[in-house]
């Protein structure tokens, strides 16, 4: 097994300090554990990140896989085009991921790769990579999946694939799910107001929090619906992935300054399983 782990990220650019300037210490508990996962990050030494954005492109029956060379990304829709990213690609890996969705009866799609231009990465890329990819020497190599919006098994399915992939794979990964929780949090909140939006975001962390993923499972569609969230189902594609491993899991913040729920976790499959691993 080469999955040195997962992890759960926000991806508010406004954490980015060329873009946050003065209002970054309205969300300064989110950059410091940020900051602290990108070193843990560091010490687990992977070789490719195998990233889910919500906000790669959607397709509403079939879960996509990025088989690009290269990827490449700025925030200039942010204010900030001196702010760019390059990473090259694992088309191998990425192609390993079709292989084994489409065994399992997983509807998966090619992202990319036909016209050998580098793939555009979206802020729910860039917001993650701005702070992991750095701390890691040499720089990773990426493969970048969006989810469907087929049943939520399969994207557990699809979890399950890209673990089966990973089996054969000689390289260290890690796996980054990309994604906001509630944005009804607050009065002026970006998508309204809901009084039962915390409770959405009280129930995924907890569920993170005790190691226990597949308490998300037991969260009403209505609930989810009222919450207006964007990460749920990358989190469901993280549970495919360790529903059959041992993992120990570590919540490094959680806050909604701007009605917006922005959870930051770490999840050791190596500690767990070993003893080793990283000190989380």
């Amino acid at each position: 097994m080469s999955l040195a782990g997962a992890v759960i990220t926000p991806h508010p650019p406004i954490i980015v300090p060329e873009i946050g300037g003065s209002r970054q210490p309205e969300v300064e508990e989110t950059i410091q554990a940020m900051r602290a996962l990108s070193e843990l990050v560091a010490e687990a030494a992977p070789e490719t990140l195998v990233l889910l954005s919500p906000h790669a492109p959607l397709m509403r029956e079939a879960m996509g896989v990025c088989v690009a060379d290269r990827y490449e990304g700025s925030f200039s829709s942010f204010g900030a085009p001196q702010v760019r990213l390059e990473l090259e690609g694992n088309p191998e890996l990425a192609n390993a991921i079709m292989r084994s969705s489409l065994e399992r009866q997983v509807s998966v799609r090619a992202l990319g790769g036909s016209d050998g231009q580098p793939f555009p990465l979206d802020h729910g890329a860039l917001v993650p990579l701005y702070f992991l990819a750095d701390e890691i020497h040499p720089a990773p190599r990426l493969v970048l999946l969006a989810f469907s919006l087929r049943s939520l098994p399969s994207h557990m399915d699809f979890g399950g694939a890209i673990v089966e992939a990973l089996t054969a794979h000689m390289g260290r990964v890690l796996f980054v799910a990309s994604g906001d929780l509630s944005h009804r949090l607050l009065p002026g909140a970006p998508a309204g107001y809901s009084p039962k939006a915390a409770e959405f975001d009280a129930q995924v962390v907890e569920a993170v929090r005790q190691g226990r993923l597949e308490d998300l499972l037991s969260i009403p569609e209505s609930l989810r619906e009222t919450a207006g969230e964007c990460g749920y189902r990358s989190l469901l594609v993280l549970l495919g992935m360790l529903q059959d491993l041992p993992y120990s899991a570590q919540v490094l913040s959680y806050e909604g300054p701007f009605g917006v729920g922005y959870l930051v976790a770490m999840l050791d499959t190596e500690r767990s399983a070993s003893g080793g691993g990283l000190d989380v």
